[in-house]
């Protein structure tokens, strides 16, 4: 699989490099014989599969998934690292000053980036359609299932970037525009619609990609022969399924963006979908006695949907190193009280126990980083990005047990993290729904260091402050909501 990856990687990244160059306004202005080309690259089956792999390359961006959208942006802004200094590239962007002299660019280049990537997969969906003959049955399903899912996960980040948050809690934001939900490839340009309509949109994106990927391999809830598949994986385009955007992926965002909306009925539905991942996925907590964690830091069994980075070393030169005291500005890095702190070291049957704290963090000379993506000889699953995993399933089951008051039910749940992360001690059947929040938030924190994922749990439900922030700042839609860039307008 990943040999066929490469060598589409190899015929598609003249054409992708060139369409990451121009702005998404100057993608929308191409002539003509750029939809000339686009139209003759969907007259094969090879086409289609080359155009989303294309999709997958464009989402390894560095303004994108391999950095910015990771471990780097998006957890600067959750405050979790010591400081930056200001000779650092992020220090703007972690003093919430998004319009400043360098951070203009490196917001503005989610924006551009996302929306280019979303380009591309309208381009493939506005051809494939009309080539199911050609595809066949599974090809077809698959590909376009893949394409519906893709373009639901890049508009739903653009949203946590660039929308507002804590929406059940605000009325006043459901008449308020949201991002451009962009679902058609041409030049017109996409006016913004309402959250309540652009949720509906995404939502139906999912459900269609959802039908469509019960032709997914690693969807086992229908009985198929042995030989199902042979024929159209003749090549191995669909194995390594979670590295792709899979059935299990799209039920796993599908919990995202209802527990995003907020309110009892659309974190029920969140849970829904997260407990179907729990239960039907082939994906398992792995058991922290008998697991080589050293050896595979990203906990692979446990990724729903990840991605393939080339020369993944080379995008976090600096970044995932905190050795050197004078030059290395833009190393990201807890300091050792504040991990004290947040993994409860005092505790030997809490922190010192987790691997979390005595596995995937390692000391260097200024503080701890997370060793999940460094790229160090004899790593299992190198230069790979986890943008899904299972403990957030479990997470999104517990936050919704924990609002119902089946304090039970969400106890179990965050229980059964916390074992498979090696703490001894359990959190108590007597625990009220207050200290069970308390303890949602500190899973968040401890496990999604380096995933970037922290900041939007902050977001989605309203923190108007959070560890790391000082009371200089007032935590709001100033610091929450990033700017469209100017063009926009």
């Amino acid at each position: 699989m990943k040999n066929t990856i490469k060598k589409i990687k190899n015929k598609f990244l003249l054409i992708f490099i060139m369409l990451l160059a121009v702005s998404c306004d100057d993608f929308l202005d191409e002539t003509s014989s750029a939809t000339i080309t686009a139209e003759s690259q969907f007259d094969t089956e090879s086409g289609f599969k080359d155009a989303l792999i294309g999709v997958y390359i464009g989402l390894t961006a560095p303004e994108l998934y391999s950095k910015d959208m990771m471990y780097n942006l998006a957890d600067i802004l959750s405050r979790q690292y010591e400081p930056l200094t200001s000779s650092a590239l992020y220090s703007q962007v972690q003093g919430y000053n998004y319009r400043g002299t360098i951070s203009t660019a490196q917001v503005d280049a989610i924006w551009t980036n996302s929306y280019n990537v979303i380009a591309n997969i309208n381009s493939a969906l506005d051809a494939i359609d009309d080539k199911q003959e050609l595809l066949g049955t599974v090809n077809y399903s698959i590909i376009k299932g893949e394409l519906l899912g893709l373009r639901a996960f890049v508009h739903f980040d653009l949203m946590r970037f660039y929308g507002m948050g804590n929406l059940a809690e605000r009325t006043d934001v459901a008449g308020s525009l949201a991002i451009p939900y962009v679902i058609d490839f041409g030049k017109a340009v996409t006016s913004p619609l309402s959250y309540e309509a652009t949720f509906n949109l995404m939502l139906e994106d999912l459900a269609m990609a959802e039908d469509l990927l019960k032709e997914d391999p690693i969807y086992t809830e229908v009985d198929r022969t042995d030989d199902y598949y042979t024929e159209v994986n003749r090549t191995g385009f669909y194995d390594t399924r979670e590295l792709r955007m899979n059935y299990y992926a799209v039920k796993a965002l599908q919990a995202r963006v209802y527990a995003w909306q907020g309110g009892q009925e659309n974190l029920q539905a969140a849970s829904i979908a997260a407990e179907e991942v729990i239960q039907k996925s082939n994906k398992i907590l792995i058991n922290s006695e008998t697991y080589s964690v050293a050896s595979d830091p990203l906990l692979y069994p446990e990724i729903l949907f990840g991605l393939d980075v080339t020369a993944f070393e080379n995008i976090t030169l600096g970044i995932l190193n905190s050795a050197s005291t004078a030059t290395n500005y833009n190393a990201l890095y807890l300091s050792q009280t504040v991990a004290d702190n947040l993994y409860e070291t005092s505790n030997t049957n809490i922190g010192v126990a987790d691997i979390r704290y005595n596995t995937l963090l390692e000391s260097q000379t200024r503080g701890l980083v997370s060793t999940k993506l460094i790229q160090k000889t004899g790593i299992t699953h190198p230069e790979k990005v986890p943008l899904m995993k299972l403990p957030e399933m479990y997470y999104i089951a517990a936050e919704y047990y924990i609002n119902t008051g089946e304090t039970l039910e969400a106890i179990n749940y965050l229980n059964t993290v916390r074992s498979s992360r090696g703490i001894i001690e359990d959190i108590p059947d007597t625990a009220t729904q207050e200290e069970l929040k308390l303890e949602l938030e500190k899973e968040y924190r401890k496990e999604f260091i380096g995933e970037g994922q922290l900041f939007f749990y902050y977001k989605r439900l309203g923190y108007t402050t959070f560890s790391g922030v000082g009371d200089e700042i007032i935590v709001d839609d100033a610091v929450y909501v990033l700017p469209y860039p100017d063009s926009e307008f």
